[in-house]
């Protein structure tokens, strides 16, 4: 009965201290297995443990409880997957930073929890337990939940593509099993990662003299950015009015009308718009080139500037693309960001001047108008949006936001002397009422993103502007984005030129989603425009 008690004890007290609790009856039992779970963990292992054994369980417990302790007190939540990896990409400078954080409620609760179970530990021997009855326990509590999660489609094809990290999502929270699955899943897409140092080149590209490359190539990535909230597009609150200008005054600027993006997951879109992957087949993400590859081998020097974590749940691809620069910056100190996009504007002034000659190919990676709207913009943008009477103010301040951001962007470009081009689309959009994205159910504001194409007025050849004009209304996968960027790098597309919408022989198509569930959509005009409502109020914004 002691070990049971110990169990509980040290369960509880792991889960209790860094978790907020909701008074609701469903969160309760996901509470209860998760404390459940973790006491029938102590328990197992405490009947083969030792004096060394609980020793090392001791330090493993207080660790988990620092890293839960110290977000929690920070940020009001247990450290999120996303955080935890992003814990094994710090630098030294950035590790220091964090434990400068720790407020003084964790200095004080950390010791206190590892004596509370150092001493709970110590008072059981392992002679009173019965290991073949902790196991079986042990067992029943694991195969309830995985069996739960494994009745969705969506976790039976995460399970198949990465069983270590749906794992991780199974048994999130439950103390110390979770963040030894998290490092386990980690360390598994490190090794996977790995596999794009080994990339080839693509059989339909060829190095071309005669295709005007741009030196100074610019691909901006927006996030949660739906086009149905930009003035551009249409939307009757003036949020962009810079690109507004430029659409009436520039030439060389196109605006694609129907731009569709090929998931509404960041992992899943960027891991098909910045490689010649698609919905249907993903193989090529890890077989063929990327963009810093077709920049790299095209003699490109290459940059990363970044407003998001280097490695999180749902962007350790984005991170690995962007280990294979030249050159790579994450600008945020905090997983969710705590600075402002037009931050990457200044950097990207600032690396021109460090790079004024030869070849450059710079990645503006935004956090955008990801969730939590009101983080993701200045006072300024929201008086502005106050001020036209806007009906979503916090999130049209995000797009007014990143329209100031794009400015300076574009300024920079064009005073540069080099011939330049740039592209700007988000990742996906976003389900503005319900704060989100990701839903089971497709609609239109999770896949219409903004797709911007620019050459400065340098650019001689304005016969693929001309084209691309031509084809500025019909549907577009923005996983061809990477055709139109190795065209800018001067590469030739040989027999995939109908997805290159620069070229005479470009194709339009209709754009296929990979959805949240596993499931792969072709995108309809009829898709419904909007599903959050009532759904989107009984999911957490993702």
């Amino acid at each position: 009965m002691d070990a049971m008690v110990t169990a509980l004890a040290v369960s509880a007290i792991s889960y209790f201290f860094v978790n907020q609790i909701e008074w609701d009856l469903g969160e309760w039992v996901n509470i209860i297995f998760r404390v459940l779970f973790g006491a029938a963990s102590v328990l197992l292992v405490l009947s083969f443990s030792g004096k060394i054994t609980k020793f090392v369980l001791v330090l493993i417990y207080t660790a988990t409880f620092l890293i839960n302790r110290t977000h929690y007190d920070l940020f009001g939540t247990r450290i999120s997957m996303g955080g935890f990896y992003s814990l094994f990409e710090t630098d030294q400078r950035e590790a220091s930073e964090f434990f400068h954080l720790i407020p003084t409620a964790s200095l004080i609760a950390v010791p206190l929890f590892a004596i509370a179970i150092a001493i709970l530990f110590y008072r059981t021997n392992k002679e009173e337990i019965s290991s073949k009855w902790a196991f079986v326990v042990w067992m029943i509590l694991m195969i309830i939940p995985l069996g739960i999660a494994l009745s969705s489609k969506g976790v039976r094809f995460d399970m198949v593509h990465n069983p270590l990290t749906t794992f991780s999502r199974v048994y999130k929270g439950v103390p110390v099993i979770g963040e030894g699955l998290l490092t386990a899943s980690y360390y598994h897409e490190k090794l996977e990662f790995a596999e794009l140092n080994s990339t080839k080149q693509p059989e339909f590209l060829r190095p071309d003299s005669t295709i005007m490359a741009t030196d100074l190539v610019v691909l901006v990535i927006g996030e949660s950015s739906t086009r149905h909230h930009y003035s551009l597009y249409g939307y009757g609150t003036k949020t962009t009015p810079f690109l507004d200008k430029m659409q009436a005054e520039n030439a060389n600027f196109i605006a694609l009308t129907n731009a569709v993006a090929p998931s509404p997951l960041t992992r899943e879109s960027l891991k098909r718009a910045l490689t010649f992957a698609t919905a249907e087949d993903v193989a090529p993400y890890k077989d063929l080139w990327n963009v810093i590859d077709m920049a790299n081998q095209a003699g490109y020097y290459t940059a990363w500037l970044s407003n998001q974590a280097p490695v999180g749940a749902f962007d350790t691809v984005v991170g690995a693309i962007a280990h294979l620069s030249d050159e790579h910056a994450f600008i945020s100190h905090e997983v969710g960001g705590d600075k402002m996009d037009v931050e990457l504007g200044r950097r990207f002034a600032e690396l021109i001047k460090r790079h004024p000659t030869g070849k450059l190919f710079v990645v503006l990676h935004m956090i955008g108008s990801h969730y939590k709207y009101t983080a993701r913009s200045e006072e300024s943008d929201k008086e502005a949006m106050m001020a036209l009477n806007s009906a979503t103010v916090d999130y049209d301040a995000t797009i007014y936001h990143s329209d100031r951001m794009l400015r300076s962007v574009f300024e920079t470009a064009e005073a540069d002397s080099r011939p330049a081009a740039l592209i700007y689309f988000s990742d996906h959009g976003e389900e503005v009422s319900g704060g989100a994205h990701g839903f089971p159910q497709l609609s239109k504001v999770q896949v219409d993103v903004p797709f911007i194409v620019w050459y400065d007025t340098t650019y001689a050849d304005s016969s693929r502007v001309r084209r691309i004009k031509a084809h500025k209304d019909d549907l577009y996968p923005i996983e061809d984005a990477s055709y139109l960027i190795a065209d800018m790098l001067g590469w030739s597309v040989t027999d995939r030129s109908s997805h290159l919408v620069s070229s005479d022989s470009y194709v339009p198509r209709v754009p296929h989603i990979y959805n949240v569930d596993g499931e792969i959509t072709e995108y309809q005009i009829a898709l419904p425009h909007s599903v959050a409502g009532d759904y989107a109020k009984k999911n957490q914004p993702k």
